[in-house]
């Protein structure tokens, strides 16, 4: 058997690759991917470019219109503005003075008259029921309610009194509502001079004859009767809940009742003034 030198031994044969010259990037997959993308973002920048000179160009153009339109309108109105020069009217003779008697003289006003109207005065108001002074008006202060089992403000005052017992307009004036109220029973409002109200809570059912929204009532005129409480106060004893309104904003009656009725109620209650 003859020796054969080649089949012992496996020769390798380089494979051929490209000479590098000195200075010179061979490409590869990488720094291509990386030339597609940066021509990408070139070109999308080059793009918003070009859209945002466009638009600033037309909202100049637009600009330019808008002041153009504007120095027409103010032309047209300087030139409708200017007025006309009129030819002097010829001169006519004066005529001649008219002697006329002097007027005579009005009488001055007495000195009971005053600026104010009477309609814008606030009445004096009188105690609406006879009683004892109970809750007394406060917006801030928050009471104990026994009938919710709750704190709440209490607008307006209580008069103690009994069931049945009388109530009585506090001032004269106009009743303007009467409503059948499920939380405080019967109501009135009675309207009055300086836009006050007067409201008058916790009736019977049965209201004097003639009271009705629209009739004319005087100071002490019969209103009703006490009742036996709305649902808000039902736990608490017989009284009438008064309210008053001046302007629309809630007010303390008891500033607006009289000397007589703050003695009467001071019997109660040592803290009210009386003047």
């Amino acid at each position: 058997m003859k020796f054969n030198p080649l089949r012992s031994k496996k020769i390798k044969v380089p494979k051929t690759s490209r000479i590098k010259v000195a200075g010179e990037k061979i490409p590869t997959e990488k720094n291509e991917s990386a030339e597609r993308v940066n021509r990408t973002v070139y070109l999308t920048v080059a793009v918003l470019l070009i859209v945002l000179a466009v638009a600033v160009a037309m909202t100049s153009a637009a600009n330019r219109a808008k002041k153009g339109q504007a120095g027409d309108v103010t032309d047209a109105e300087t030139i409708q503005k200017t007025p006309t020069t009129q030819s002097p009217a010829p001169e006519t003779a004066s005529p001649k003075p008219v002697e006329t008697a002097p007027p005579a003289e009005t009488a001055r006003p007495s000195g009971n008259d005053t600026d104010v109207s009477v309609a814008a005065k606030i009445p004096v108001f009188s105690l609406p029921a006879e009683g004892e002074l109970g809750k007394e008006h406060d917006p801030s202060v928050q009471v104990f309610s026994n009938t919710l089992g709750e704190w709440r403000v209490h607008l307006g005052i209580d008069i103690m009194t009994n069931v049945s017992a009388p109530v009585y307009a506090a001032a004269g004036g106009e009743i303007s509502q009467i409503s059948d109220d499920p939380l405080w029973g019967k109501c009135v409002w009675i309207e009055h001079s300086g836009d006050a109200v007067s409201i008058y809570r916790g009736l019977s059912d049965d209201l004097a004859e003639g009271i009705e929204v629209g009739a004319k009532v005087d100071e002490g005129c019969l209103i009703g009767a006490v009742g036996e409480g709305g649902i808000l106060e039902l736990a608490e004893e017989p009284h009438l809940h008064f309210e008053m309104k001046v302007g629309g904003a809630d007010v303390d009656p008891i500033e607006y009742f009289s000397k007589s009725a703050l003695e009467a109620l001071a019997k109660t209650a040592e803290t009210l003034p009386i003047e």
